[in-house]
């Protein structure tokens, strides 16, 4: 396959230049910043196109250039700019893990400081808002980072993919927590015909994935608004 004509489509152009957009307003509502931002979506059964690493440090501003095709296993395809060493970043396994295991087609992460105050201290986040309801729960994948890296056995065996811009120990822990994902959105994979799942991780904020980029975005800020109205509550009854 022409990995850069499919790249320069018009189907793909457009979903690259909604990923630069979508960026761009992550970071201008203080969705995300320089601790960690990844969006990707599903092109086809087999490839994805993502963002590359470093964003948040670009303040979320980034050009279809700047992104990335990856396949299903995290192996790389095709970027525009080869001069450019950048890979995905590392919790786009996370991504791939529950494409594998739903119909999902998008997915966004961020670190918000609503939702990842519930993620810090290891809580779903039940539905309280109106919108928040058709959602329902978010789901926090109890995997300690910190704790993991202490106990990553045989890192010298494990080979990070050749898409993905990470160490082997990083690796094999967001692998695992993809796991985790991939098992609650295939659990859940019935409710995708209607609406998108989120789930965040332990101390990492949350990932929200749908049938397009659109409803991803839309359903990762109503659980944002979600845990704000949340917090925002427990101060209105003290």
């Amino acid at each position: 396959m022409n990995y850069r004509k499919l790249f320069y489509s018009d189907e793909v152009a457009e979903i690259a230049q909604n990923i630069c957009n979508l960026a761009k307003t992550c970071w201008d509502l203080q969705l995300s910043d320089s601790s960690g931002f990844s969006i990707s979506h599903r092109i086809n059964n087999r490839i994805i196109i993502s963002n590359k690493t470093g964003t948040g440090f670009r303040q979320n501003n980034i050009h279809p250039e700047d992104l990335i095709l990856i396949d299903l296993n995290a192996r790389f395809i095709y970027c525009p700019k080869p001069s450019d060493p950048k890979k995905a970043p590392t919790n786009i396994i996370i991504h791939i893990e529950g494409y594998n295991k739903s119909d999902a087609k998008s997915c966004i992460h961020w670190h918000d400081p609503f939702t990842n105050a519930f993620s810090c201290l290891g809580l779903s986040i039940e539905p309280f808002t109106l919108q928040a309801k058709l959602i329902g729960e978010v789901e926090c994948i109890l995997i300690d980072d910190y704790e993991e890296k202490k106990n990553v056995e045989e890192v010298a065996t494990i080979s990070v993919p050749s898409g993905l811009h990470c160490r082997k120990d990083v690796y094999a822990i967001m692998k695992k927590v993809g796991e985790k994902a991939g098992e609650i959105l295939q659990r859940r994979n019935e409710e995708l015909k209607n609406h998108g799942i989120v789930v965040t991780h332990f101390e990492h904020g949350l990932f929200s994935f749908g049938r397009n980029l659109n409803e991803t975005f839309d359903n990762g800020y109503r659980s944002v608004r979600n845990a704000q109205a949340i917090i925002y509550s427990k101060l209105l009854q003290r």
